[in-house]
């Protein structure tokens, strides 16, 4: 596990980690002082002549120039008091720089998984599901960072235990190896037995997190369909189960690690009474020559007795989480070596400029999962300034054609050109060129300016470049017609718009950046024949100039197209639109 986390920090996180671990192993001194420095105290208050015994006793009654065993009594309680003082404001300094370094790297971490996610290519997302990633950003990000904070809590915690056990076994070797005895054998029982059982639950409570998420996105995406249908409570009751189980993980997760705590407790409690029986046992009836070392022991115990029950905490939290640690390192394996590769196609990227013709030379493709081929050796041209109608039964390969044509695919033969020219190789230039309208636009809850300039801060937005997709896309009227204009807010997906005014704001979101080719994916195919007829009166504005694409059912669409290609059985076929439209 520690080989996958040094492979997800970077260089600049684990320096910060090693001076945070140096930090840790000072505090284990500290506390050293802290509990070390009750002994004197313990001495002179038993036992007064003792001042002019103890060699440490000695040496302070000679530098202070006291030699009342009260008033050297007196100015050891103030140096225990400031010992305190410092050695507390040290730790929340050092707890503090814990949580600072855990934190902002959690956050630096998601942020990373999320470029990450964001830049896989498109049959990753196809492959995936949203929830999944919505839990791997987040849970699996909190547990990968959980199981960092626990291994430095533990370290600070058994830093300061061996410290205090080195002192101790200089005070009383018989008790420290009775009592260190005692705990070692419960942390070993502890970790072979609580291992399997906790890595086991968490590898569950990433899955059936992944389910609450899933069923919480299904509930309110589909929301308008489950009020028409009155299924709300199927989406309810399969939350509701998942939950169930979810919430039970977590208690048992809980108690398992709560239950080593009070058993921690009872085992050093009873060492350390032992420790007196067997002391008496063995003669040593004069209790009261053990009574500074029985103080200096009950005072170690009660600072490492939190600290060993913590450790146990930590430990559950460490494999509980582990699970997440391993997806991550998985994950950011699998997306850097795709973004190496993604990075270097951005260097050796030039400018594309389409001046000829788009070209499939001899296409082929299938889907990971499947083995038939969708389009297979399949050629087509389309020339400058031209429309080309793609049409096709439903599950042909029109809109995986249109994809390998957006270069979000890659074919497994063959190659796309433009102008001869691989888009492979020049796939950020190519994108540059490209508008692309679908079926169902998505909108965000933003105002329509915000949803045209898609992607773009909105102080860096081109109001000029906005006006005029607002424009061909004959979207004024409709903007001219609203009080704040294109300032209006859309409400989530579009909720307070038409399908058609959804739909010529898709038209100009795609014109916004004055694209060469427009590629149209049933992009009217889910409205009524009136609105189809308003959002196809903006289309057809634009015939001429610029490559249109459109994929289409309905025949009206593709009335004007200069080119209609047919995509059966793997090929793609040119028709006449005799044979298409009739007449």
């Amino acid at each position: 596990m520690l080989k996958k986390i040094n492979y997800v920090l970077d260089k600049r996180q684990k320096m910060n980690l090693v001076i945070l671990l140096l930090v840790i192993f000072i505090d284990a001194f500290v506390e050293l002082l802290g509990v070390s420095a009750i002994l004197p105290i313990v001495d002179i208050a038993t036992n007064p002549a003792v001042i002019n015994e103890k060699w440490y006793l000695v040496l302070i009654k000679n530098l202070t120039q006291i030699d009342d065993a009260n008033e050297l009594l007196v100015f050891m309680a103030i140096v225990l008091i400031v010992i305190y003082v410092i050695k507390n404001i040290y730790v929340l300094l050092m707890y503090n720089m814990q949580y600072r370094f855990v934190f902002e790297n959690q956050r630096k971490l998601a942020v990373r998984l999320m470029d990450c996610y964001m830049h896989q290519n498109y049959l990753f997302h196809v492959s995936k599901n949203v929830a999944e990633l919505q839990r791997n950003v987040t849970s699996d990000v909190n547990g990968f960072f959980t199981v960092v904070l626990n291994m430095l809590q533990f370290l600070a915690e058994i830093s300061v235990c061996i410290v205090l056990i080195i002192f101790l076994i200089v005070e009383d070797i018989f008790t420290t190896l009775l009592l260190g005895g005692l705990i070692v054998a419960f942390v070993a029982f502890f970790a072979v037995f609580f291992k399997k059982v906790l890595g086991r639950k968490g590898e569950e409570n990433r899955h059936v997190n992944a389910q609450v998420t899933k069923w919480i996105l299904q509930a309110f995406s589909g929301i308008k369909e489950i009020k028409v249908i009155n299924a709300e409570m199927f989406f309810v009751d399969n939350y509701h189960a998942n939950y169930k189980r979810l919430a039970t993980l977590q208690r048992q997760q809980s108690v398992l690690t709560i239950m080593p705590r009070p058993l921690m407790e009872t085992v050093c409690i009873s060492g350390l009474l032992l420790t007196v029986i067997v002391r008496i046992g063995l003669g040593n009836s004069d209790v009261t020559t053990f009574i500074p070392t029985l103080s200096v022991f009950a005072l170690a115990a009660f600072r490492m007795l939190p600290s060993f029950n913590r450790m146990t905490g930590y430990l559950s939290g460490v494999m509980f989480s582990r699970p997440s640690v391993d997806a991550i390192y998985k994950d950011l394996q699998e997306i850097e070596e795709l973004m190496s590769r993604r990075q270097q196609a951005q260097r050796d990227d030039e400018k594309l400029v389409l001046k000829d013709a788009i070209r499939f030379e001899k296409v082929s493709f299938h889907y990971p999962e499947s083995d038939q081929w969708v389009l297979d050796e399949s050629d087509l041209v389309i020339e400058h300034n031209t429309s080309v109608a793609l049409i096709g039964s439903s599950g042909a390969g029109k809109t995986t054609a249109a994809d390998l044509l957006l270069g979000i695919l890659e074919p497994q033969k063959g190659k796309v050109t433009v102008d001869h020219n691989d888009i492979g190789s020049h796939i950020l230039s190519w994108h540059a060129c490209i508008g692309y309208i679908p079926q169902t636009i998505y909108l965000m809850d933003d105002t329509i300016r915000a949803n045209i300039a898609f992607g773009i801060e909105l102080a860096k937005v081109d109001d000029k470049a906005v006006d005029r997709a607002v424009q061909e896309a004959q979207l004024a009227e409709f903007v001219g017609s609203l009080p704040n204009g294109l300032d209006t807010v859309v409400g989530d997906r579009g909720v307070k718009l038409s399908g058609g005014q959804r739909q010529r704001i898709g038209i100009a979101r795609a014109l916004y950046r004055d694209p060469k080719v427009l590629v149209l994916d049933e992009a009217t195919s889910a409205l009524d024949n009136e609105t189809e007829k308003e959002v196809m009166r903006a289309i057809d504005g634009l015939h001429g100039t610029r490559v249109l694409i459109i994929i289409a059912h309905r025949l009206s669409t593709i009335s004007k197209c200069d080119r209609i290609y047919e995509v059966n059985k793997g090929k793609i076929i040119e028709r006449s639109k005799r044979e298409v439209l009739g007449g």
